[in-house]
């Protein structure tokens, strides 16, 4: 119960900062770079919380919780933003005139991200010391996704982004590569073998990540609003991992209601949503610089070790704390390029990644975004 506490505490501070900016600066003088930060930050607590309660509870129940919860969360934000907004009404009219195609990539989008998710989940719990260091490494679907729409459209890549994938995979290889159980100190030295199958169950969160953006672009780019592209993409995610972890756990979606799972269950919900509402709002700030924006919110992964090592006093060991910068500088490079007048005529990769930033968080991730 202390732990918990202490995570609301620190997450109360954040929020004091989100709407101090808010209620001090209108839209135009806010500041983008301060909001994607918090939203590193949020994403940050996102996934401590689902490394540290999927250690403490059984991965596969907490999750489902979580996903229930995400889902009650997105609901209930979105009838209060419709009650409030009409321009979101009429935004969400025009996205159920999508065809049956795009409503199944939505779908599909929200079904990827909750797996992708609970696969990050299983990693963390295996190995909860290196979690902020293997956060980092879902950056990867930068390259995945390059080289897959590479031969589907045929886009292409600078020089220097080439450079940052290349950064990225030389991040990973270091973290996989000089991993030593010794290297790492705190409350739980991990084995090399619990290191192994958690870089396993990261790189499948990867993958699923990676689809899910894939899947967003098939959905419609700029066609379908956004607000309520993302808000269907966060509710099909709670309602389909809900529903499919429960299935999995017992066969049925009948549980045994526990306060301590719900209470961190709706911490992470909540951490979650916050996320994703920076996201937007630092997207929405007019002449927003949304490449230098998106590479910050990607680094979530540095606050994740910071809230490791306060709260739990855990330190990655010197490989994976290297391999991460080295992750990190590539996701940068990612989004540095030739100005848009001089690139060829096709999507760049900072487009590219933004649509996966603003539609699926990293819903992930973790939303690592993760």
């Amino acid at each position: 119960m202390a732990l918990f506490l202490s995570t609301v505490l620190l997450l109360a501070v954040f929020v004091s900062f989100l709407l101090c900016h808010l209620l001090t600066a209108t839209r135009p003088t806010r500041s983008s770079l301060f909001l994607a930060s918090l939203a590193s930050v949020f994403f940050g607590f996102d996934n401590f919380l689902i490394a540290y309660a999927g250690r403490l509870l059984k991965p596969a129940e907490y999750m489902s919780m979580m996903f229930l919860a995400i889902f009650c969360v997105a609901a209930l934000g979105s009838s209060l933003v419709a009650c409030t907004c009409p321009s979101f009404k009429e935004e969400a009219r025009d996205l159920w005139k999508a065809s049956r195609m795009q409503r199944f990539w939505i779908v599909a989008s929200g079904a990827l991200i909750a797996l992708a998710q609970t696969s990050a989940c299983m990693s963390f719990s295996l190995d909860e010391v290196d979690s902020g260091p293997l956060q980092s490494i879902v950056i990867a679907n930068v390259p995945i996704v390059g080289i897959f729409f590479y031969f589907w459209s045929n886009e292409t890549l600078s020089k220097i982004q080439l450079l940052g994938c290349a950064s990225i995979m030389g991040g990973i290889t270091c973290m996989f590569w000089n991993d030593s159980p010794e290297e790492s100190s705190g409350f739980d030295n991990s084995s090399s073998s619990s290191f192994t199958s958690s870089f396993a169950w990261i790189c499948i969160s990867t993958l699923f990540y990676a689809l899910s953006i894939i899947t967003i672009r098939f959905a419609g780019e700029e066609e379908l609003p956004e607000r309520p592209k993302s808000l269907a993409i966060v509710l099909s995610s709670g309602f389909l991992g809900f529903v499919v972890l429960r299935f999995s756990l017992c066969g049925k979606l009948l549980f045994a209601l526990h306060l301590e799972v719900l209470m961190w269950a709706s911490l992470n919900a909540v951490a979650s949503m916050l996320g994703l509402l920076s996201v937007v709002l630092s997207y929405e700030v007019p002449e927003a610089k949304m490449a230098l924006a998106t590479a910050l919110i990607d680094s979530n992964a540095v606050p994740m070790c910071g809230l490791n090592f306060v709260l739990l006093g855990a330190v990655p060991g010197t490989s994976k704390l290297v391999g991460m910068a080295l992750v990190l500088l590539g996701c940068a490079a990612g989004f540095m390029g030739p100005k848009p007048d001089e690139m060829p005529p096709v999507q760049k990769l900072s487009d590219l990644l933004l649509e996966g930033s603003m539609d699926g968080r990293r819903l992930s991730t973790r939303q690592g975004h993760g």
